[in-house]
Formats: structure tokens, sequence, C-alpha cells
């Protein structure tokens, strides 16, 4: 049988942080896969609420012909995320760190694949396939323990596998904000980074879709009629985002007593009410945040800050079942600040998630 998840020991994770006296960290805390022990029975055994799990797969990215690199973003963002400090804002008793989906042969085998060879790129497909059957079988039985499941890593195409967890684990269509200056809409059928979205909608596991950040320059035309024609789908470009910061601004200029509204967090509640109370998969694309090292980085999209507001504030108004995060680009030493950068978004949302819990 397919191993479908390595797990990550404590003493790997405890061996990337630097310990102090009289302090906690996220490592240090955790629960983990004991020696010996099964993820599955690591599940049904921990009290954790949340499964964080890496995706070391940019195999789309590279079906799509773009920029491969994203498969490292789990082990940057990893070490980041389990130095942060266990204290009253976030307990690592809380987490379960269950490790990444066990992808080396998939990607050792697309290594040798040039996706401008179509033998090849059919073969880069059909790899992303696989890799779409193992995330969805982890990512339904996450769901299926009652807990909520934040993936690391990889490219978007991952999306579909986790988003075919969620639907298959709820038995029922589900919805996704996604947070991303693309769409990922495309209807070719080869799986790749380009189209998850779709594939999961024509696969009737995805029923509403609402793209927030997305860049008009990177939208086609048979993507336009769809966002502007289906009801099911929405998107609330960047575009837009920011004319209704202009038309604040002039309103505050006028009337210098009104309150200002944040547009981005406008769009948010717009998001919300759109996805309705449908299980919700949430999602992050590096490549929406202004000049993060992405497969398909972007000189001019959101703050950090605009996005930490919009994530935090799509948790509380929204249950999330599943958060991921992808696309961005880490070197060995997060030279960046992509990994830091992730494992901070990571924290928000769980902190939000946590909080909605324990209510």
């Amino acid at each position: 049988m397919q191993e479908l998840v390595h797990a990550l020991p404590q003493s790997a994770a405890l061996s990337q942080i630097r310990q102090r006296e009289g302090e906690r960290k996220l490592a240090q805390t955790a629960d983990f896969c004991a020696s010996g022990e099964s993820w599955q029975t690591a599940l049904g055994r921990t009290k954790a609420a949340v499964v964080v799990l890496g995706i070391p797969s940019d195999i789309g990215v590279r079906a799509n012909f773009g920029k491969p690199g994203c498969s490292n973003l789990w082990a940057a963002a990893r070490a980041k995320f389990l130095s942060m400090q266990d204290n009253a804002a976030l307990r690592g008793e809380s987490l379960l760190v269950l490790g990444e989906i066990a992808v080396d042969d998939l990607m050792r085998k697309a290594a040798t694949l040039d996706a401008t060879r179509a033998a090849d790129l059919a073969a880069l497909h059909a790899l992303v396939c696989e890799v779409d059957e193992r995330v969805a079988v982890v990512a339904e039985e996450v769901v299926k323990s009652g807990k909520v499941l934040v993936a690391v890593g990889g490219g978007h195409e991952n999306a579909f596998g986790i988003i075919k967890g969620l639907s298959t684990a709820t038995s029922r269509g589900v919805s996704c904000i996604n947070i991303d200056a693309h769409a990922d809409l495309r209807q070719d059928a080869g799986r790749h980074s380009g189209n998850a979205f779709s594939a999961a909608r024509r696969e009737k596991f995805l029923r509403r879709y609402c793209v927030m950040g997305l860049q008009e320059p990177f939208v086609n035309d048979a993507m336009w009629e769809q966002l502007c024609n289906e009801k099911d789908v929405r998107a609330i470009t960047l575009e837009s985002m920011r004319t209704r910061l202009i038309m604040v601004s002039a309103k505050l200029r006028k009337f210098p007593q009104a309150w200002p509204h944040a547009p981005h967090l406008e769009a948010c509640e717009e998001a919300a009410k759109f996805v309705k109370k449908l299980p919700l998969a949430l999602e992050m694309d590096l490549d929406a945040i202004t000049c993060v090292a992405a497969s398909a980085p972007t000189r001019a999209g959101l703050a950090v800050e605009e996005v930490r507001e919009m994530l935090r504030y799509i948790g509380v108004r929204r249950d999330v079942h599943t958060f991921h995060i992808c696309e961005g680009i880490a070197d060995e030493t997060d030279s960046q600040g992509v990994g830091a950068l992730t494992a901070l978004l990571m924290s928000d949302v769980i902190k939000t998630v946590l909080a909605r819990h324990a209510k």
C-alpha cells in the first residue's frame, strides 16, 4: 500500500529551533506522531483541534509552465512556525503536526520531464492526479476527525485534493474563498496549478467559489464570462477594491467626520455572505501579495497587513474547515522571509479558528 504521509518526529522539529531558558516554543509543546505510530492513529488519539500538514509538491506548477520551487515552502514555513512562542495567544497543545504528504517518488519522476514536450506534459498531468488522490484521502480523514486542516506548500493544484477531501468528508458540495491574483479556473483537461477550482467545480466537489484580490489583466475571456455570468462563482478584483478605497478617500475629504470603511474588509464581508454556511475551504496564494517570492510574483498586489486582516476577518465570520497556503518560493535559509510570512499567516488563521471553537 502506498504510504500517504511522512510523519515529522518531534526530535526533527526540535533540531530546527533555538531553545532558551524560560521560554517554550511550539515545537516543544505541539503534538506529533510518536515513533512507530501511524498518522491515522495519531489523528484518532490527539486532543488537538488543528492538524498541520505539508504538501511539498509543485508538479502542477511545472505542468502549468510556471516557476518551480514552491515545493520548498513547507520546510521553510515549518521551521519558522514551530519556532514561535507557546503563549496565551497560541498554545502548542492545540496543534497536531502530522508531517507531509508523501510525494517524493512523484517529484523524482517530475524532475525528469519537460513540459514543452507533449508526452512529458501528459505525464506531468498524470502525476498531478496522483498527488490529488493522496491529498484528498488525508484531507478527508482530518475533516472526518472533527479537526481543522492547515495545509502548507506546493502549487495551487493541491487545492483540488483538499476540496475533494472536504466534500467527501461532509457528503456535500463545499464553498471556497481564495485570496489570489489568479482565478485558477482554466478549462483545459490536464491537471495543473491553473485549474484546481474549475476541476473541483466540474467534479461537483465545489459548489460556491469566490476569488478575492484577482488582478484583471490575468483573466482570459472565458474566465471573465464565467465570473460574470455564473451565479455560484464570484470575483472581487484588486482593481475594484482599490476603486472603493479611492471613493472612500474622496468621501473623507468632503466629510472628514465620516468613519473610514476598509474596502478589503468590506470585500471579505461580501465573500463571507456569498459562500453562505457551506463547509468552507480557505485558500491563500502568496502571489496575491506584493513582492513576495512566488511561482508567479506580482509587483502590485495586496499588502501583507491587508491580507492578515482579511484572513482574520473571514476566520471570525465563517467556520473554516481547511486552510491552504501555497505558491511561495523559499530557499534553505529563507533569505526572502517567505517561510516567516507563511508562518505568520498560519498563526493568524489558527488563532481565529481556535477562538471560534472555544465559543
